[in-house]
């Protein structure tokens, strides 16, 4: 017996596949909402060997990489692979026809990440902003009760932090602007959230925003702060967003791993070098952003690393 119906607009995509696989896994009925939604979708993007820890299976991981790259534009050159009807720029009542019946929308379909290949500002800001608030209208007008927003660690420019307020990292730290530095991708991220602050609370559908950092990927070099979330903890946590209580009406919450691998790096080195008068209240191998909301509010109970399965970043992009 279904636990509910999820829609998950970029279903096909790196994060969406795991997101989708975890709530399939939970009993959860989910609606794929893809550009690509096809037999082919699945060995296209597989990122195959790519959690080998072995340098030769990550070199062959790389070379399948680029191979599928190369083969998925031929055959959408010839036309074998054609795109859906699925555009979250779509008028928006055929987008609410769409999520009719569903008990959560998860939007996940967007531009990945902020250095993007060949990405202008404005592609973030048609996509990312005006493509996000047009999925969640069509699904409040659609009466889908929760509507779930894949954020980013990038509203506190986590890559390259102009400001942190204390260690580890929670959801009040500073929120950089366009003119301190800040990238449009994150910029926009935590503008799509101030409009579900605005909106959620006139009306029935409730907004959670998932702020992901390095969902599914091993984080080693300290510029994030050794900062990733394991695909289970990434699949528990959304499970954990399309169950949350409706004692409010949105919020935003930090979604990785609780700890870190010590193996990778000292992170209480890093932080002394780059930020040595910021009050650090990290101890053992507990992470730099801080899940303890999520796990409050949310029920989030994340796995420790050893137990999680993360891709290595060179077959990612």
């Amino acid at each position: 017996m279904s636990r509910g119906v999820v829609t998950v607009t970029g279903g096909n995509g790196f994060v969406g596949r795991s997101v989708v696989a975890g709530l399939r896994g939970q009993g959860y009925e989910v609606r794929v909402f893809d550009r690509l939604r096809h037999p082919l979708a699945a060995p296209l993007r597989r990122r195959f060997l790519g959690t080998s820890g072995s340098p030769a299976m990550l070199r062959a991981a790389g070379a399948i990489r680029k191979a599928q790259g190369r083969v998925e534009a031929a055959l959408w050159k010839r036309g074998v692979v054609r795109p859906s009807t699925d555009d979250i720029l779509d008028v928006r009542s055929r987008l609410a026809a769409r999520f009719a019946g569903s008990d959560a929308v998860i939007h996940l379909a967007a531009i990945p990440h902020p250095f993007a290949p060949g990405v202008i500002d404005e592609d973030f800001r048609r996509i990312n902003y005006e493509g996000s608030i047009n999925v969640f209208e069509a699904a409040r007008d659609a009466g889908v009760p929760k509507f779930v927003f894949a954020s980013s660690a990038q509203v506190y420019r986590i890559h390259d932090p102009v400001r942190i307020d204390r260690f580890p990292i929670r959801e009040d730290n500073h929120q950089p602007t366009l003119d301190e530095g800040q990238t449009m991708y994150g910029y926009l991220k935590a503008e799509f959230e101030r409009y579900l602050e605005r909106a959620c609370p006139d009306g029935s559908t409730q907004g959670i925003a998932l702020r992901l950092e390095f969902p599914g990927v091993r984080a080693t070099e300290p510029a994030n702060f050794y900062v990733c979330t394991s695909l289970e903890n990434l699949a528990a946590g959304v499970r954990c967003a399309v169950e949350a209580p409706d004692t409010f009406a949105f919020e935003a919450f930090n979604l990785a791993d609780a700890e870190r691998d010590p193996a990778v790096g000292d992170l209480a080195e890093t932080i002394a070098a780059r930020f040595p008068n910021v009050p650090n209240e990290i101890t053992g191998n507990g992470s730099a952003m801080s899940v303890a909301k999520a796990a409050s509010v949310l029920g989030y109970a994340p796995e420790p690393p050893e137990r999680g399965t993360y891709y290595d970043v060179s077959v990612m992009w």
